[in-house]
């Protein structure tokens, strides 16, 4: 029974992050307009 449920959690997990990767430069949810992110962002994440 635990196997199962592990593998569920993962295909759902991995599903989840899909979303959220293709989701990553879309606009809001609102519709509005997402400005684009700094510079001075980009230089951190690396």
């Amino acid at each position: 029974m635990k196997a199962i449920q592990r593998t569920i959690l993962k295909g759902m997990a991995s599903a989840s992050k899909q979303a959220a990767v293709k989701a990553a430069g879309a606009a809001s949810a609102a519709f509005m307009h997402q400005p684009k992110e700094p510079a001075a962002l980009k230089n951190l994440k690396k």
